[in-house]
């Protein structure tokens, strides 16, 4: 049976293969990881769903496979393969037996070489035309000198190698000059190359010799697709050559300086790609709003302490998760799905809430389920704990799905207000920056404030802006009364 790539999560459509785990041959059992994949989440392993053996590999190192995708084909039998000491009593019943297939296939080379002159030695073979006109219809050699004289002498050459025995061993014709002439036509102009006008283009900027790339239509016709194939290809060829592992990329001189190019990684190409497909497809609008923190911030303070001494830590994020869940109760169009397929909205009843996670290799966004039914030290202790793994590329896919609503915050940065943008197929996300001190004109006076600054950004097919802003005034109401929300103000 063909093994195929699983659903992995709600928007992950497949992923890069980092490593190929098994070989042909090997025998799997059930549950074992065959690959490793890299998707645009985490890194996750892709496990057997049964026990057999590996009968072919379906993917290699590199490959990006999509959700339904055959991986590997499996064998479903229960046993392990046989070794090859089990294999030879069942062909031969005696060690001579055994012994006989060897001997009577060691003379098996050498007979092409008896049916040639013996008194012909390696160094005779110099008048390679000779030989050619032997193999081949008189006309041929004839071409051929006509071609090109050098041609004619030096591929001979390359084709009257002796064997390591010393006999000389047969050899494959020279091809006609015809052909020769119609591929150094093909080289140099590149008339006789089936691609078309845009073909052509796209492969000049790409730097590609349409010459190299074989064509996946009917008669070699060169695709746009079989341009940017040979591209992968040649990327990954030269991605570690050997004794240059480790390089940071292929520098080049320009007349302005030197410049590094280097091969965009898996997950910042996958990055790229729903970023561009969120911000071209969701009309996005952000809402600004800003919150006066001051209390918030002293409560805080207050409770930090406790919450260490529980191994825990007291982070604002903990308290922005909180005041988006109390938020979304109350306008549940954000904590919604849009399926314009079906003409439906889907309204969740759970509140699971991505948190955006910045690692070495990208950003990567955890998910805290059922926020709700928990408190701000369980919150606290379960993002702490994501976070981290998150970070050594250690979380779970399970914990990578199914998120409603998402908080960014960018304060331990230092950044200022950003707009967010949303990830499909939810229809919010808050972006919370670093609160300043900032002059508050209050009771006739100016007095210190703590002032943050948010952005909640929603998709407008969906909500509308009076919601969108009272969504916002929610939030900053419950920031700036954080007590008040567990008494039901």
């Amino acid at each position: 049976m063909k093994v195929e790539l699983p659903f992995l999560a709600d928007g992950v459509e497949g992923g890069d293969v980092v490593q190929v785990l098994v070989k042909e041959g090997d025998h799997v059992a059930e549950g074992q990881s065959l690959i490793e994949l890299e998707t645009e989440k985490a890194t996750v392993p892709v496990p057997a769903p049964s026990g057999g053996t590996v009968m072919k590999l379906l993917v290699r190192q590199g490959d990006h496979v999509k959700v339904g995708q055959a991986l590997v084909d499996l064998d479903g039998g229960g046993s392990p393969p046989k070794t090859a000491e089990q294999e030879q009593p069942a062909a031969a019943s005696t060690p001579q037996q055994i012994a006989q297939p060897a001997t009577s296939k060691a003379p098996a080379p050498a007979k092409p070489a008896e049916q040639k002159p013996v008194e012909r030695k390696p160094a005779e073979q110099k008048p390679a035309e000779q030989k050619t006109a032997e193999q081949k219809p008189p006309e041929e050699p004839v071409e051929q000198k006509d071609a090109t004289s050098s041609q004619a002498t030096a591929e001979p050459a390359l084709h009257s190698q002796p064997n390591s025995d010393g006999a000389q061993a047969p050899q494959p014709s020279v091809a006609p000059a015809s052909v020769k002439r119609e591929a150094v036509q093909s080289a140099s102009s590149g008339a006789a190359i089936p691609a078309p006008p845009s073909v052509r283009r796209l492969a000049r900027e790409l730097g590609v010799d349409l010459t190299q790339v074989k064509g996946s239509e009917a008669g070699g016709r060169i695709t746009a697709e079989d341009v940017k194939a040979h591209v992968r290809e040649r990327s990954r060829g030269a991605a570690a050559p050997a004794g240059h592992a480790g390089l940071p990329g292929k520098v080049f001189s320009t007349m302005y300086g030197t410049e590094r190019r280097e091969t965009l990684p898996s997950l910042r190409r996958k990055i790229a790609s729903n970023m561009t497909q969120a911000w071209t497809n969701i009309p996005h609008v952000h809402q600004f709003q800003d919150a006066d923190i001051t209390d918030l911030m002293q409560l805080h303070k207050r409770y930090a302490p406790q919450f260490k001494k529980k191994g825990a830590t007291l982070t604002l994020s903990s308290l922005f998760l909180k005041a988006s869940v109390h938020a979304l109760k109350l306008y549940p169009q954000l904590n919604a799905t849009l399926d314009l397929t079906n003409g439906e909205v889907i309204y969740k009843d759970y509140y699971n809430i991505g948190v955006a996670v910045e690692t070495p290799a990208g950003l990567i966004v955890p998910v805290v389920h059922h926020v709700d039914q928990k408190d701000l030290l369980q919150i606290s202790l379960e993002l702490a704990d994501l976070a981290e793994r998150t970070r050594k590329r250690e979380v779970k896919l399970e914990e990578l799905r199914g998120a409603t609503f998402t908080v960014s915050n960018m304060g331990g940065l230092g950044a200022g207000p950003f707009t967010p943008i949303i990830y499909p197929p939810q229809v919010g996300i808050l972006g919370v920056g670093k609160a300043r001190m900032t002059p508050v004109y209050r009771d006739g006076q100016l007095v210190p404030r703590h002032i943050l600054r948010l952005c909640v950004a929603y998709d407008h097919r969906l909500v509308d802006g009076a919601d969108g802003a009272r969504f916002t005034n929610e939030i900053v109401k419950v920031l700036e009364d954080f007590q008040g929300m567990f008494l039901g103000l």
